[in-house]
């Protein structure tokens, strides 16, 4: 019911402004008189607000059952496909005056289906008045579910399911990974098996430092898995389980987890020599860092030194070459020797130490300048079998600009520093020692060729030799500036081996039919070595990139592959390992929905429902579905009848007006 006023509304507003005035009016001065007076006032309202009913004219048009037809990769496992096309042919041709609509959800690479999502999607572009159902044709595998309020009231969703419930399958799931394990220590994963068949079940494991090895672990149960991190940054662990009888998909006996090794704090030893305008570069940059440990000498006082000056009375300390270089010497990731000359304060067994613990795995960096080629320099102890330079030609004291080589535009520890851009010249240095190249990589160098910054790998460890003590001038601007604290850090934490900053670096990734090969590198690492989940192995060539090479490569199954190249190695997974983690049909992530709505729940082998169409509550059964029937179509007119006839109000008015008059003069 609506209105359809005879007047304007300011009109009817005007009316109303005089008729309450003057009822009040006769309320106070003939009460007798006021309700049939009141009742005209009334008859007189309703009459010009004129109440009418409309109805909607609508063109006859059939209701509109969906139909979401899941085509995702579960569905291709068994008879699954064959079980919905057979259903969904059988509900078009079961009922008419239904428009059925179809709509396939098809597989989105590497995500779980998402059913919920897809249904809401599909029902935004029926009109709510025509939808009579909702079908979904599904195996029930869905990484979401519809809220249970997602139909109109009155309209049943539906769901057949398709697939075996009692198919065989063995899934490995990883149920925690550390988010990171200090390096030399163990993480521990937790792993679980599920197979209802079996009591205990062999796994094989293998990780990308080369480890191999099989367990025999109980099934159905969280089982600790302890790993030993060897070494800082990523650590690939591939597990795999042996496929059970029968079993219909191996994809989910395959599982990739990644453990990143870290150092809980890092450890600097800084020896300083002859006090010079730079020295405290070194200390500041380490100080500023919350990860760092650093110890520091500068040696100002000798241990031979002879002072008559009491011990508790001495400012300066004897510098502790037994407990820095014996006793502590594993401590450190990194040694620092910053125009160091004093060689003649340590027995050069200390130096065979430190040679052996840079060996080892530790770092070593060499800050030289004019001493470099004197006597009592690093360059003429055992370190000289490490070192990437040993003394050569003469120093040059005349002004230069850095600049970055070729390798250095392309390494890792130099190619963010900005040299070359507009607008990021760098500012000059005033000399450079004499030296002679012997191993390892020059990153920069001066206008004519002389090496400024080496870096070398020696076995386990690495070693680096900056060529000059003038990198303070950049943050002072003697002579223009530079990046020199990205240069400082990101040297000494690549020689303590931070993984960012490695020069070959490979990554590994796999989609849902292949597998993505990715590396960072300063030089041809050569072709790929991909081992397949069948054992076999084949080569792919690597195209070059911007800072190393890549390919992509189809795979010819899904599973769990191994890549290796440039000596590294990588693991990655090929498939849809979302979708396919579970594969048994179920309807759980529908059922409430259903029962919520009034429909029903079908398992397709089992038969596929009859469709009937439904006027009353009952919108489901056993062995039949329902379709609402909503009536809905085009709207084509609207017809209006008063509520009350005209000649009722009139006769009614003038009623009132009799009664009234009787009433006053009786």
């Amino acid at each position: 019911m609506t209105f359809l006023p005879l007047l304007p509304v300011w009109a009817l507003g005007l009316i109303a402004a005089i008729a309450l005035p003057a009822l009040t009016l006769m309320a106070a001065r003939s009460p007798r008189t006021l309700w049939p007076r009141l009742v005209i006032a009334v008859l007189f309202a309703i009459i010009l607000l004129n109440p009418v009913s409309q109805r909607d004219v609508r063109e006859a048009s059939d209701d509109i059952a969906l139909i979401l037809h899941d085509r995702s990769d579960s569905m291709t496992i068994g008879a699954r496909n064959a079980q919905a096309e057979t259903a969904i042919a059988r509900l078009q041709e079961a009922s008419d005056g239904v428009e059925w609509r179809v709509v396939a959800v098809p597989q989105d690479p590497q995500e779980a289906t998402r059913l919920g999502t897809a249904l809401e999607e599909a029902l935004s572009g029926i009109p709510a008045g025509r939808l009579g159902a909702a079908v979904i044709v599904s195996d029930g595998v869905s990484g979401d579910e519809p809220p249970p309020g997602i139909l109109p009231a009155g309209v049943p969703l539906h769901m057949l399911i398709a697939g075996d419930p009692d198919l065989t399958d063995r899934r490995l799931i990883v149920e925690r990974v550390p988010p990171y394990t200090v390096a030399g220590e163990r993480a521990e994963l937790t792993i679980r098996v599920d197979d209802p068949d079996s009591a205990n079940v062999d796994i094989d494991v293998r990780t990308t430092d080369g480890m191999t090895r099989r367990l025999n672990i109980a099934a159905n149960e969280p089982v600790p898995l302890p790993i030993t991190v060897e070494r800082r940054g990523p650590l690939d662990i591939a597990l795999s389980v042996a496929p059970a009888p029968g079993e219909a998909s191996l994809v989910n006996n395959r599982a990739l987890a990644r453990l990143n090794g870290v150092t809980d704090r890092l450890s600097v030893l800084l020896v300083s020599g002859t006090p010079y305008p730079g020295g405290r570069v070194w200390r500041d940059l380490f100080k500023a860092d919350p990860n760092v440990d650093l110890v520091h000498f500068t040696i100002l006082r000798l241990p031979s030194s002879f002072d008559m000056t009491p011990p508790e009375d001495l400012a300066l300390i004897p510098f502790p070459v037994d407990e820095l270089f014996q006793e502590r010497l594993d401590d450190f990731d990194l040694i620092i020797f910053d125009r160091f000359t004093l060689t003649s304060l340590m027995s050069p067994a200390y130096f065979d130490n430190l040679a052996d613990r840079v060996r080892g795995g530790s770092g070593l960096l060499v800050v030289a300048g004019a001493e470099f080629s004197g006597r009592d320099s690093v360059a003429f102890t055992s370190l000289r079998q490490i070192l990437p330079a040993a003394p050569g030609g003469t120093d040059l004291t005349q002004r230069y600009r850095p600049a970055l080589t070729d390798l250095g535009r392309r390494h890792p520890v130099t190619r963010t520093l900005g040299e070359g851009r507009p607008g990021a010249e760098w500012g000059n240095w005033g000399m450079i020692a004499g030296l002679s190249q012997l191993s390892g990589d020059t990153l920069m160098q001066e206008p004519e060729g002389r090496p400024l910054l080496l870096l070398d790998r020696v076995d386990e460890g690495r070693v680096g030799l900056i060529a000059s003590t003038d990198t303070w001038w950049w943050a002072r601007a003697v002579d223009g500036e530079g990046p020199r604290d990205e240069l400082l850090r990101r040297t000494a934490h690549w020689l303590m081996q931070e993984p960012d900053l490695n020069e070959e670096q490979l990554r590994v990734s796999g989609g849902a039919r292949s597998l993505t090969i990715d590396s960072e590198s300063v030089r041809n690492i050569g072709d790929a070595a991909i081992t397949g989940p069948d054992g076999e192995l084949s080569t792919t060539p690597l195209a070059p990139s911007a800072l190393g090479a890549g390919a992509s490569v189809e795979a010819a199954e899904a599973g769990l592959y191994q890549v290796e190249a440039g000596g590294m190695r990588r693991f990655a997974l090929v498939g849809n390992t979302a979708e396919l983690a579970e594969i048994r049909p179920r309807a759980a992530p529908f059922a409430a929905a259903a029962q919520a709505s009034g429909g029903g729940v079908w398992w397709l082998r089992e038969g596929i429902p009859d469709i009937r169409r439904v006027d009353g509550k009952a919108l489901s059964g056993s062995d039949w579905a329902g379709v609402a029937r909503r009536g809905g179509g085009a709207l084509i007119a609207v017809e209006t009848d008063p509520v009350i006839p005209r000649w009722t109000a009139l006769m009614a008015l003038i009623a009132a007006f009799a009664f009234a008059w009787w009433r006053e003069h009786h």
